[in-house]
């Protein structure tokens, strides 16, 4: 008897304290789904006024994100001095303090991940569709979120490359001025006049579909090599990859046909031998 006494006791002075705590729980719940309503209504005007100032529709996501966890965070923080009259703000504050700086070290690359992604989503020096290089990848941009770039390669290959090293590293936005100059080389013959060459090289451009007129077509001579005059030809095309390489295979049909037609000498490669006599006797 004096075992199930104790027993009794013990869950009488549990009953006692839950009863007496009730109230605490009650109100620190109130205090948290208050505070769940207002992240959630902030939420929704961060999102209203980021549509309404025609903000990036992915930027503005995470901030309506990051300000919904920060109230969220905060009624706990409430809640629990509520439900726990004893825990100080300090002590919270102190502890809070010493666990950011462990998940800090802890998750260094992650965070560092997130704070780019924020500020290439705040900055935004390419969007979704622009074609990019970055580091060894190149593509079009699929997706930019927090954590990393999604990018899909020309061989329609998907590459995830963490926003850390996108933003670090720099990048190439193949698209962000809408054209793109492109380079051609063109070898002719010593024996050509490089005037007329470089004329029927501008013709043919002219005729060529895709090639920008304004800014003109740039024919130069870039060195004089040891068979031939090197000529290099810049010309302005759309930016999209897919289009550069179409215009360039036009570009460089259209010139070669050109040259063939006006009778331009081909520059193969050419060794000359000269023979000397000698009276030098034989040995």
């Amino acid at each position: 008897m004096n075992e199930l006494d104790t027993i009794q006791a013990a869950l009488e002075r549990l009953l006692d304290s839950v009863l007496h705590r009730l109230p605490f729980f009650a109100t620190g719940l109130v205090c948290f789904a208050v505070g769940a309503l207002l992240a959630r209504l902030a939420r929704a005007a961060v999102s209203r006024g980021g549509r309404r100032a025609r903000l990036d529709p992915a930027f503005v996501g995470l901030i309506a994100r990051i300000v919904s966890a920060a109230i969220l965070v905060a009624a706990l923080a409430v809640a629990s001095v509520v439900i726990f009259p004893s825990l100080r703000w300090r002590d919270l504050v102190t502890g809070l303090g010493i666990s950011s700086v462990a998940i800090g070290f802890a998750l260094k690359d992650i965070l560092q991940n997130f704070v780019a992604g924020v500020l290439l989503l705040w900055r935004r020096p390419f969007r979704i569709g622009d074609q990019i290089r970055s580091g060894e990848y190149e593509g079009t941009v699929e997706d930019i979120d927090v954590r990393a770039t999604r990018i899909r390669t020309y061989d329609n290959e998907l590459v995830v490359v963490p926003n850390g090293e996108v933003y670090t590293r720099g990048m190439i936005v193949r698209t962000a001025y809408g054209h793109r100059r492109v380079r051609l080389g063109v070898s002719i013959s010593y024996f050509d006049d490089i005037d007329v060459d470089r004329e029927v090289i501008r013709g043919a451009l002219s005729r060529t579909e895709g090639v920008m007129t304004e800014p003109a077509p740039w024919v130069y001579v870039e060195s004089l090599g040891a068979t031939n005059v090197e000529i290099t030809v810049h010309f302005w095309v759309e930016a999209h990859q897919a289009n550069v390489l179409r215009v360039l295979d036009r570009a460089a049909t259209a010139v070669k046909t050109a040259l063939d037609e006006a009778g331009a000498d081909v520059a193969f490669p050419r060794t000359v031998v000269l023979m000397e006599p000698t009276d030098a006797p034989r040995t």
